[in-house]
């Protein structure tokens, strides 16, 4: 395996992990913040959780189940 090949693969986990770090990190500020803060993270909540593929994720649960 070459260091491109790596570079490679790194960069598209990158973009297969990606959205659920943002989820992830919205839901924790969802908990912890009050007010206005709290306000905002849940719309970022809802924000980040679109830009998730439904499709694929329903897909790839499929995959694993079968």
């Amino acid at each position: 395996m070459t260091l491109r090949s790596v570079a490679i693969w790194l960069r598209y986990g990158r973009r297969q992990i990606y959205p659920w770090l943002g989820l992830t990190a919205a839901a924790w500020q969802l908990l912890v913040q009050c007010g206005v803060e709290r306000d905002r993270a849940a719309i970022g909540w809802m924000a980040t959780a679109v830009k998730i593929d439904g499709a694929n994720l329903t897909a790839f649960l499929n995959d694993l189940i079968w």
